[in-house]
């Protein structure tokens, strides 16, 4: 308790310095983030996902029914089954994020002098990996359960290139997913159709044929959809205020670390001055017996003292 309120009084004694470094130091971090550092603006856009098979109901009248009742329908066949956002949304977040899809999206927009910069000559050497991972820390992703909504979100200095860059990840992951899906309806489309050419049964031959010319449904669909995959809830747009740094918040965190290493620092010399005096107090308990024992003069309390009336007695009678 006594060391609390000892310690307690040093930082009392000293209040003034440290509010004023305290509070000079957090301001001026605070304007100096506000007034001189680079603003990064932030694009969002919304869009919910679809399952591709959902834009092939449409219109397939009983043709779809009779396919759907062989053995669970087509969507069974082809290890589809019930829109599951969640799903989808994770994979297409995984889509957006991985390497061959940045790196693509790169070359074909050309968005090397986005990213990186005017590079000077001395600057280290570029690659592609290198400018993967920064434009993968530039964009984020976030799914709303309650609505189903996935949220694309783009870093950028300027407003407008954050704007641009989220559209061009919209536009590639579309193509992607479209080209992936078209490819898949040509290639099982040209599987049935080798299958047709097997088999002599007329009745697996007309199911066979409706299974194909789904197939080429779902190929002419997904080249014509204009809202293939995902539906664009809201299109990229950027706030008017920028989104980082945040200068109340990195003040206060200045002013915070700045205030513990002041207190730190008092405390801590104190702390320092008062161990060194007890130091130097045991070095001269422990030196002064050692002095005592050289010296090979008697010590007053190791002497014979005599009373005067002994002496008196020893004194010779005249």
């Amino acid at each position: 308790m006594l060391d609390l309120l000892h310690y307690g009084g040093l930082l009392r004694a000293r209040w003034i310095l440290i509010v004023t470094l305290t509070i000079g130091i957090g301001l001026g971090y605070g304007l100096y983030v506000k007034y001189l550092t680079v603003k990064w603006y932030r694009a969002q856009a919304i869009v919910t996902p679809v399952q591709p098979e959902e834009g092939l109901s449409m219109g397939t009248g009983t043709t779809g029914d009779m396919v759907d009742g062989l053995g669970g329908g087509i969507a069974s066949l082809l290890g589809g089954g019930a829109s599951d956002t969640i799903m989808l949304a994770e994979r297409y977040t995984a889509i957006m994020n991985s390497y061959a899809f940045t790196t693509d999206l790169v070359n074909k927009y050309h968005l090397e002098h986005t990213i990186i910069g005017v590079q000077s000559k001395n600057a280290p050497t570029v690659t592609k990996w290198s400018i993967h991972m920064k434009i993968a820390d530039r964009f984020s992703t976030e799914y709303d359960f309650k609505s189903g909504n996935l949220t694309l979100y783009f870093l950028d200095p300027s407003p407008a290139e954050a704007q641009r860059v989220l559209g061009f990840y919209l536009d590639s992951l579309r193509d992607k997913l479209r080209n992936e899906e078209v490819q898949a309806g040509a290639s099982a489309a040209a599987s049935l159709e080798e299958e047709v050419r097997k088999t002599s049964d007329a009745l697996l031959q007309t199911q066979l044929y409706e299974l194909m010319a789904r197939q080429i449904q779902r190929e002419k669909l997904a080249q014509v959809q204009s809202d293939f995959a995902f539906k664009v809830i809201e299109p990229p747009v950027v706030p008017d205020n920028y989104y980082s740094p945040q200068a109340r918040q990195k003040a206060t965190l200045a002013a915070s670390i700045t205030f513990v290493l002041i207190c730190t620092w008092i405390l801590g010399s104190d702390f320092i001055r008062r161990a060194k005096a007890q130091l130097e107090g045991l070095n001269q308990v422990t030196d002064e017996p050692a002095s005592t024992l050289d010296d090979p003069s008697p010590r007053p309390d190791d002497s014979e003292t005599l009373h005067p009336r002994f002496v008196r007695n020893l004194r010779p009678k005249v």
